[in-house]
């Protein structure tokens, strides 16, 4: 029996039908959260998210969805949304260094807007840049976005105001325990599969005994969220996205809609203290270097930084995404963007095991990719973070101050340190250029370009994210990459015929993508270049192998079956 979903803004008490098996239950509507259960949606598979908070967040948080994640989101159908509801497209991501924001400027570094962003993108076609420029937005309006479409999906059923507070596990599926916040009415669920997307305090996680492996308590940052108007006093040394500080510890103003909200973070407390010691006025006062006009503290918190990933992503039935996995320091934008490609790796993947298609090992490679990518983020944002931190270190504060040539020099000694490692802003090689190593990949044995973390070089070895190509109608390639694996034929469409037919046999859902293109077919290094849904190379060559079900098994995680039959 089919049940609808009738998804309604807080699900009561008696609406919580507890009569039948959802196929994927999802712990926690964040933006991990809800674009999982949007990309189950896109493969037509029905979800369900279970959120402790009545209302999506009311603080900033995240302040830039990159380009990687515009792409991946594009899929999805969000970028347009994304847009509207983020930084006008004309604002720079300019960064600028300085003692305050009414001392001296050790430094400016100028970052595209979006629209000089994508003018760059239309001006080279040689695969190396995104299909879409990065965006500034708040989680504020990413969270109210993305709900309104979950609340108006078929596929997705939203309870709220629910938590998950006990998880049974075995072969054949989970059972879960929800509790409301509000008067404990409980309920038991049952679901194929059960995704923890609840943050760094994880219910799933810990019934699953993940370890989590990194250093915890790096450094403790201050965060106040804040309103102001006060531009003559924050945008003394011009408008920008970040302004970080130079001496009295590490922390930076972040700009979050070039309006009126605002970010401090900053390591400029006393150990121990707690945020209600803190007089928060004083405090923004201190980092500016004169009163600020404040019009609301929205929020304040003194926390700690860690730097984790978890040893596993999956127990049977169980998986992790997002800060569930991994913990990262903010520094580098690292943290929801690879949460939106952790959601985006493992949706497509479970739709492909609940759609018949898909195998097991489908399934295991998701923490075989996802990991090793959270692991670099880890440590990239590590390594961003301890730059401040040495700077720090570099500061004479008697000169750091003055007036003199001596001062002048020291000062460009600065700029010239954080111009040599300020990689945290310009991280395509981190954002674009890793690739994936799973049992699920045809692997041709080439060793494709060497890694770089701050460069993105093309390629379509497989696991690697298949380069951006502007066809000659002004579309891009991978505008082809969504619900469907994508062969894309630089040879016509005649030689995919058996290739098509193995797939219509087998339920996988398949279209040949046929071009004429000269750039494209240099970039794509291979006449047929197979990509999956999420955009990454499946398989490539000149010629299909002589076996194409063999490789339709690999691709979709079957190769035990296959070698069995």
């Amino acid at each position: 029996m089919i049940h609808p979903i009738h998804p309604t803004p807080e699900n009561l008490d008696e609406k919580v039908d507890t009569s039948y098996r959802r196929p994927v239950l999802i712990s926690g509507a964040g933006p991990v959260g809800m674009i999982l259960a949007l990309e189950l949606s896109l493969h037509g598979v029905k979800s369900t998210l279970v959120e402790q908070n009545p209302q999506t967040t009311r603080f900033p948080k995240m302040d830039l969805t990159n380009a990687r994640s515009m792409e991946l989101l594009a899929r999805l159908g969000l970028d347009v949304e994304i847009r509207s509801a983020g930084v006008g497209s004309g604002y720079s991501h300019d960064v600028v260094f300085c003692t305050s924001m009414a001392g001296r400027e050790v430094g400016h570094w100028s970052y595209p807007s979006v629209d000089e962003m994508s003018e760059w993108i239309a001006s080279r076609n040689d695969g190396t840049t995104p299909a879409r420029a990065w965006q500034r937005v708040t989680q504020i309006e990413v969270e109210k976005l993305l709900m309104r479409r979950c609340l108006a999906d078929d596929n997705i059923e939203v309870l709220r105001p629910w938590r998950v507070s006990e998880v049974a596990h075995g072969e054949d599926g989970v059972r879960v325990r929800i509790v409301s916040p509000v008067g404990g009415a409980d309920h038991t669920i049952e679901a194929d599969y059960l995704i923890g997307c609840d943050g760094a305090g994880s219910v799933v996680r810990r019934a699953m005994d993940l370890q989590m492996e990194g250093e915890r308590g790096v450094i403790t940052f201050c965060q106040v969220h804040f309103k102001s108007r006060d531009l003559a006093t924050l945008h003394a040394h011009g408008q920008f996205w970040h302004t970080f500080f130079v001496g009295g510890g590490v922390g930076a103003i972040i700009a979050q809609d070039e309006r009126d909200t605002w970010t401090l973070q900053t390591s400029a407390i006393t150990d121990g203290v707690r945020t209600a010691d803190i007089d928060k006025q004083q405090l923004l006062d201190k980092v500016c270097g004169k009163h600020l006009e404040v019009d609301e503290v929205l929020q304040s918190s003194v926390w700690q930084a860690n730097v984790l990933v978890a040893d596993h992503y999956r127990l049977g039935r169980l998986f992790v995404a997002g800060d569930a996995a991994h913990e990262v320091i903010p520094t580098g934008g690292y943290g929801l963007n690879t949460g939106i490609a952790d959601a985006v790796n493992l949706g497509w993947k479970l739709a492909a095991v609940i759609n018949g298609f898909g195998g097991d090992d489908l399934l295991d490679s998701y923490e075989a990719e996802r990991r090793p990518v959270a692991l670099l983020a880890r440590d990239w944002s590590f390594r961003h973070l301890n730059v401040h931190v040495a700077a720090q270190q570099l500061i004479d504060p008697d000169l750091i101050e003055s007036d003199s040539p001596e001062a002048d020099a020291h000062r460009t000694t600065l700029a010239d340190y954080f111009a040599a490692n300020t990689g945290e802003h310009e991280s395509y090689g981190v954002e674009m250029g890793y690739r994936y190593h799973s049992a699920v990949l045809a692997d041709d044995d080439a060793s494709g370009p060497d890694p770089d973390v701050s460069t993105y070089t093309p390629t379509t070895v497989p696991g690697a994210r298949a380069p951006h190509v502007r066809l000659a109608d002004g579309t891009s390639v991978i505008d082809a990459f969504r619900d469907t694996f994508t062969l894309v034929s630089f040879v016509g469409r005649e030689v995919a015929r058996e290739l098509a037919a193995v797939s219509r046999e087998e339920g996988v859902p398949f279209r040949i993508f046929a071009i004429d293109d000269a750039v494209a077919r240099t970039i794509y290094e291979r006449d047929l270049v197979l990509v999956r849904p999420d955009g990454h190379v499946a398989w490539r060559g000149d010629t299909l192998p002589e076996d194409v079900r063999a490789l339709l098994s690999t691709v979709t995680g079957r190769s035990a079956l296959a070698a069995t039959a």
